[in-house]
């Protein structure tokens, strides 16, 4: 893990059995409070520290700057935190919070994920908003046998990371919070929203009071007041996954078969109980993003009209499959869209770099992730969606990726996600909108969403605001083919196993599924007619 090798010199404040210390980050460098130019003053239930200089360099070297904290106590005895800091000459990028005292042993840091403090005392950076945590909020385990908790109060989505460090000089281990400032807004100075730490007997009240923040301050409202969700939704018994062309020009099924598919299904369970899903319609899996026209060697536009046609007839919902943001910088210049990827603090556009799609031991990197927060690619993505819902008539559009979140300095992926379901919202008030995995500010933008693991976050929590299927590399009847996805064969990997009853049941349908396997199908066919959905934890919940 990677930590300070040497004594940083950090001012330590106490409040009852826990300490706290602030540590600046700018742009070039990190920095603590000078011990010679701090003030600490206790006022009851409140402490204050005030620094009027910065040190650096484990103390060895000076610079002009501020730093403050202050630590008060709530109601319940919860601490309250607030940090700020500034720099003479240099923008402010993040900002940590490092809290001793609470010997921790392990961090959950969503659902079904705890990490246990390891050889070296360390837990390593667990980052918000995206795949890792769904809420800015973890919970400890220390040696007492005892739970606390860390929760950010803020009102906005900005990054948040959640680590536990060794430090030899302070001879125990760290919580370590750090707040990241909107890179789009980096300034000279820098404030933390609150976190509020303490004591809890039971986890699911904060995860409520999380869910009430987000009530309150990002617009998200419960499923069942929800106004965007199409009926048929509450309808659906079943997924059925129909993969189409894989990255490499293989065709799982072309829009013929894939008609026969679904004639098929509708001899066993009403059609307008399932929706069919449509990865890789567009042609070579993510190699053909952001392009968006019917595989020709699918069967072009005509075979796709044909297949939703029938598909409407039989009585399904259909539903294609959109990139939230790749981008083959193949087609880029051609489509005008070369300089649309997402990029971080210094500019370094972001490469979707970690897939070996042709499996020569060496991820395929020519392709970036493009940020929706940028004006000529949303309306690049709004415009191919429209496209679909206007001409060919589906019933959603599933965007992938949509969880990606980059603090990038010029434009927003969170905000430009919003952007592009209000457009989409406001044009086609019955669109269902889907997206891949998700963090809590966005459970109101998707009515749907497939995660690569379930439950949906702490207590179940997306399930009060969205619902969700099983995840694109569900394994096929017969061998398990993951089809399209990277997920090769997936049945020993990271997906959900067992019953989930709170998820969507899904049949994924690949080349064989229905000729050499139709018996395993119709099991699951069977299941899913069977299936009433089960909303555990905090979903349906007043409060």
């Amino acid at each position: 893990m990677y930590t300070i090798g040497y004594d940083f010199g950090d001012t330590f404040v106490r409040m009852d059995e826990l300490q706290f210390a602030v540590r600046l980050f700018t742009v070039n460098n990190v920095y603590a409070p000078d011990p010679q130019r701090v003030e600490v003053r206790r006022e009851g239930d409140r402490v204050t520290l005030a620094a009027s200089g910065l040190s650096w360099a484990g103390n060895q070297r000076r610079a002009e700057g501020s730093i403050g904290l202050e630590i008060a106590r709530g109601a319940d005895g919860r601490y309250i935190v607030t940090a700020r800091g500034s720099h003479a000459s240099e923008e402010c990028k993040s900002i940590m919070l490092e809290v001793l005292g609470l010997d921790v042993k392990a961090l959950t840091y969503d659902q079904n994920r705890r990490e246990t403090v390891g050889s070296g005392g360390c837990i390593a950076a667990k980052p918000y908003p995206g795949f890792i945590m769904k809420m800015p909020l973890v919970f400890v385990e220390n040696g007492k046998g005892q739970t606390w908790y860390a929760l950010s109060k803020d009102r906005a989505v900005r990054g948040k990371s959640f680590a536990v460090h060794e430090d030899p000089y302070l001879e125990g281990n760290v919580l370590d919070l750090v707040h990241q400032e909107d890179a789009r807004r980096h300034a000279f100075e820098i404030d933390a929203p609150p976190w509020h730490i303490g004591r809890c007997e039971e986890p699911a009240d904060i995860v409520r009071e999380r869910c009430a923040d987000l009530e309150s301050h990002f617009n998200i409202v419960p499923y069942e007041r929800r106004s965007d969700v199409p009926a048929w939704l509450d309808e659906i018994k079943l997924v059925t996954i129909l993969h189409g062309e894989h990255w490499t020009g293989h065709v799982f099924q072309t829009f013929a078969e894939m008609e026969r598919s679904l004639h098929w299904i509708a001899e066993r369970m009403p059609a307008h109980q399932a929706m069919a899903f449509l990865p890789a319609w567009d042609g070579r899996y993510y190699h053909r993003y952001p392009i968006y026209e019917p595989s020709e060697a699918m069967g072009g536009a005509e075979g796709f009209a044909s297949l939703v046609a029938t598909a409407h007839r039989l009585g399904f919902r259909i539903v294609p499959m959109l990139g939230a943001n790749g981008l083959n910088l193949q087609y880029a210049e051609a489509l005008g869209l070369r300089d649309v990827a997402a990029r971080d603090r210094w500019g370094m556009e972001s490469r979707i770099n970690w897939v070996d799609w042709d499996y020569d031991l060496s991820a395929e990197s020519n392709s970036v992730l493009a940020n929706l927060g940028h004006p000529a690619f949303r309306e690049h993505m709004i415009e191919r969606a429209a496209y679909l819902v206007d001409t060919y008539g589906v019933d959603g559009i599933f965007l992938d990726v949509s969880s990606y979140w980059i603090n990038d300095p010029v434009h927003s992926p969170y905000e430009g996600t919003l952007a592009w379901a209000a457009a989409m919202k406001s044009r086609y008030p019955d669109l269902l909108l889907f997206g891949e995995n998700s963090y809590d500010a966005l459970w109101g933008a998707f009515s749907l969403f497939h995660e690569g693991r379930a439950p949906g976050a702490y207590e179940y929590a997306l399930y009060r605001y969205a619902r969700q299927t099983h995840y694109l590399a569900h394994p096929a009847p017969g061998k398990g083919s993951g089809g399209v996805h990277e997920w090769a064969w997936p049945s020993g990997g990271q997906l959900p196993s067992g019953d989930t009853p709170e998820v969507i049941p899904t049949l994924s349908i690949v080349a064989d599924t229905l000729t050499r396997h139709a018996d395993e199908a119709e099991s699951q066919i069977a299941k899913a007619k069977a299936w009433r959905m089960h909303l555990p934890g905090l979903a349906g919940v007043p409060f």
